[in-house]
């Protein structure tokens, strides 16, 4: 990774800008472009070695490079984003990474995927460097989890909370294995947690919710299903994913509904007033329903900001 610096002529001595951009034009530049991969939490040795990864192992992969030229990079947490995944009928809220670099009383943001370059400009949640190391382990372990690697799962998504004891995404996941384990007990426990550590958490309140249906307590039941849907309602994405999903069942005014709701929320993002204006014109229009789903690209790109 030095020797990547001494290539690209990233010394100390460059000017704070010129550093950030030649790290980015040096990752993405050439045959070998760092790529993003969603399922891939990597270190940031092998997030270089490898040249690609998800965001945990991008920002950590920058950090590294920014920090090694005295660069004052920091990691920054985005609780609401736009990608969600449904599990079960539950679903899942995916919190995004990224950097802040401070130069000079200004802060600069640097973002590896378009799709969240414009809420990250809008976005500040610095956090400390434990909990993305604990992400690292978190993610690792869910990604054991589902693989059925049992024991593996259990010492990563310890090791998150070690790293990390206010984690809630770490309870969370530690409650799942409690539950696949059958100790339901140990699994409410770790959920409960989830909730007090994660007050944004929408997901854990349904997880919650459904379990105690299932136990036939109801009244906790009913109290974890009204916070999740208070949680969700502050989520312009949830109201984004369901308008997209009434879309698709073929309900254009529910569409434009719950797209209104997440404009009012992130107002200036333009995805909405795009995919809103549309919308407003199919209805208009009279015509059949087409389905307008975009999917989120993949592909990775270098975005600079400077606020």
């Amino acid at each position: 990774m030095r020797s990547f610096l001494a290539e690209n002529r990233i010394t100390e001595n460059l000017r704070p800008l010129d550093k950030m951009q030649r790290i980015l034009d040096g990752l993405y530049g050439g045959e070998e472009a760092f790529s993003y991969v969603a399922q891939e939490t990597l270190s940031a040795s092998e997030a270089f070695e490898k040249r690609r990864g998800n965001c945990v192992s991008f920002a950590m992969l920058f950090v590294s490079l920014a920090r090694e030229v005295g660069l004052d990079a920091r990691f920054n947490q985005i609780d609401y984003s736009p990608v969600w995944e449904e599990i079960g009928g539950i679903l899942v809220e995916t919190t995004h990474i990224n950097v802040i670099v401070y130069s000079a009383g200004s802060q600069y943001v640097v973002e590896s995927l378009p799709e969240y370059a414009e809420v990250a400009s809008r976005s500040r949640n610095p956090i400390p460097d434990e909990r993305v190391f604990s992400h690292y382990f978190n993610n690792s372990g869910l990604l054991a989890l589902a693989e059925g690697e049992m024991s593996r799962a259990l010492e990563l998504i310890k090791s998150a909370i070690e790293t990390d004891p206010t984690n809630g995404s770490a309870w969370q996941n530690l409650g799942l294995y409690r539950f696949r384990e059958g100790d339901n007990l140990a699994g409410e426990e770790a959920l409960l947690e989830a909730s007090k550590q994660n007050s944004r958490s929408s997901s854990v309140c349904f997880l919650l919710s459904q379990y105690y249906e299932k136990t036939g307590e109801v009244a906790k039941a009913e109290t974890f299903a009204r916070l999740g849907a208070k949680r969700s309602k502050k989520n312009p994405f949830f109201h984004y994913y369901k308008s997209r999903e009434a879309l698709e069942e073929g309900d254009l005014k529910k569409a434009i509904k719950r797209l209104e709701k997440a404009q009012r929320l992130l107002p200036q993002y333009a995805k909405f007033q795009a995919e809103l204006v549309s919308l407003r014109q199919l209805l208009d229009s009279g015509r059949g329903i087409a389905q307008t789903h975009q999917g989120e690209t993949s592909t990775a790109e270098r975005s600079l900001r400077k606020h």
